[in-house]
C-alpha cells in the first residue's frame, strides 16, 4: 500500500527512475519542481517525509519543509505531485528541471538548475562562436 502513488495522477508508478517532477502545495497552490537520479517514490517519500517532520533531522530543510514549518505549521501536509519526463543521462535532466522552473515559475523551486542551464548555454555560445 504505497502512501505516494495514489498522489500521481493518470496512473503513474512511482517506480519510474531519473524524473523530473512536481509536487504542488493542495492548501497554497505553491509550486516545486525537483529531480532525481532515483526512483520517484524514494524521492517524493522523501518529501512527505519532510513535509510531516519540518524542522527535525528526520525532515530536513528542503523548500517543503521550510514552506511548511513557515506557512503551515500545525497543518497536516496535503501535497500533489506530477511527473513531468524522465531522462537518464543527469545534464539533460538537469536541463529539463531548469527549464521548467523557468518555465513555469515554481515559487518554492530554488533555482539553481537555472544558473547551472545559464552556464551551459553561455558556454556553448561561446564555443560554438569559436568554431563559426
Amino acid at each position: 500500500n504505497c502512501g505516494v502513488c495514489p498522489g500521481l495522477p493518470g496512473g503513474v508508478g512511482c517506480a519510474v527512475v531519473c524524473p523530473v517532477y512536481r509536487i504542488a502545495c493542495n492548501i497554497c497552490r505553491q509550486q516545486c519542481v525537483g529531480g532525481s537520479s532515483g526512483s520517484l517514490h524514494g524521492r517524493l517519500a522523501e518529501h512527505l517525509r519532510c513535509a510531516a517532520h519540518p524542522g527535525t533531522a528526520s525532515g530536513g530543510d528542503g523548500a517543503v519543509a521550510v514552506r511548511r514549518g513557515r506557512y503551515h505549521n500545525g497543518v497536516t501536509p496535503n501535497l500533489g505531485f506530477e511527473l513531468l519526463i524522465t531522462e537518464s543521462n543527469a545534464i539533460l535532466r538537469g536541463v529539463c528541471e531548469a527549464y521548467c522552473i523557468f518555465d513555469g515559475g515554481p515559487e518554492m523551486s530554488d533555482r539553481e538548475e537555472c544558473k547551472l542551464l545559464r552556464g551551459c548555454l553561455v558556454n556553448w555560445f561561446y564555443w560554438a562562436s569559436i568554431v563559426m
